[in-house]
């Protein structure tokens, strides 16, 4: 039963590949240089290289956080376990709260897929975890709060300093590079095959970067931080890289049924951009959620960046050239992804506060 609990986390990694695929080639499918197909299936394998590879470095932030929220059993609470001969009942407990708080994200992130919002699946996952700890962990504990609300704050910074820093570096990119490139590109032959080779080149790029830094978000909750220090796993998974590596997996297959929606939102209805914006905007989300990521040290939005570097790109033609309706829109869903979780993980809790309390 425990292991058929971790299908929420599939279901999480679904959900975020409908969404993050645009991170990747949105830009390249809406300017029509590479075919939807061909995008989804490059995004699909360099997701999953990019978790095996990458993708556990990014874990222990995540599990950390769940751990002080009361949704991953910390290292007293397996040695109690052991002590009292309950390590079968936490282990339960420890992947039924994973799978509530992947559904309630995961829901989240899909609904916003379906109305084809790009929002950011460590939002979601990051509120879900919050609403479950609002109600479990005590909040008025001055130990409690002394690791949560650092760990907040740097994943909420993250949510202001990643699409503006997108949004800067595609500005930089586009203002410098991009169009004196494209005036002189532009006469040579084969221009059309340059440009799409260079997307498909920045597009393996963004999806490897897809893969290092969202997988943490799809499987972390199964991964037993506590596991190093007491030899008992509370939860499903002990070992970092095929963790990230199953969340990998989850991730490319929502990229391949069910990503077209945000996708076209993402390239086509934000901004007015040309083949060359489009292409640097993809370097710029990519290079972003890297620095981003070695910076915090925490799994970072590629949704929310590539929107700032859209948004960067389509600025250096005016302001008139950005449609920010679109992005009202989607900042009002970033807003409400990670509040929209927490809320369902906090009714959740009191639902089943019988049980896990």
């Amino acid at each position: 039963m425990i292991y058929l609990l971790l299908a929420a986390g599939l279901f999480m990694g679904w959900s975020l590949g409908t969404n993050d695929a645009a991170n990747a080639f949105g830009t390249a499918v809406a300017t029509r240089v590479i075919k939807y197909r061909t995008a989804i299936i490059i995004i699909a394998v360099c997701v999953i290289i990019g978790s095996f590879v990458g993708g556990a470095n990014n874990i222990g932030e995540v599990a950390k956080l769940a751990t002080s929220n009361e949704v991953i059993a910390s290292t007293d609470v397996v040695t109690d376990a052991i002590e009292s001969g309950m390590v079968p009942m936490l282990k339960l407990k420890s992947a039924l709260k994973a799978a509530i708080i992947f559904v309630c994200a995961g829901l989240t992130v899909f609904g916003m897929s379906y109305f084809k919002f790009p929002v950011s699946a460590n939002q979601s996952i990051t509120g879900a975890i919050i609403g479950w700890g609002l109600y479990y962990a005590d909040y008025s504990n001055p130990e409690i709060l002394s690791v949560n609300l650092p760990q907040i704050g740097k994943f909420a910074a993250t949510w202001v300093l990643n699409p503006l820093g997108a949004g800067i570096i595609s500005f930089i990119l586009v203002k410098t590079v991009g169009q004196l490139l494209e005036k002189k590109l532009s006469t040579l032959g084969g221009y059309d095959t340059l440009i799409k080779t260079g997307y498909i080149i920045a597009g393996i790029l963004g999806s490897y970067s897809i893969g290092v830094n969202s997988s943490a978000n799809v499987t972390a909750l199964y991964f037993d931080y506590a596991y190093s220090e007491t030899g008992v796993a509370a939860n499903l998974l002990t070992n970092p890289v095929i963790t990230a590596g199953i969340g990998g997996i989850a991730i490319a297959l929502g990229v391949l049924t069910y990503s077209k929606k945000v996708m076209m939102t993402v390239g086509g209805s934000i901004a007015d951009i040309t083949q060359m914006d489009g292409f640097l905007v993809i370097i710029a989300m990519a290079l972003t959620v890297v620095l981003m990521g070695n910076l915090m040290g925490i799994p970072v939005s590629t949704s929310q960046a590539v929107v700032g570097a859209v948004v960067g790109a389509g600025l250096t033609r005016g302001v008139k050239q950005v449609n920010f309706g679109v992005f009202k829109s989607i900042g009002l869903a970033w807003i409400g992804s990670p509040t929209i979780a927490g809320v369902l993980a906090y009714a959740v809790a009191f639902l089943t506060q019988g049980f896990f309390g």
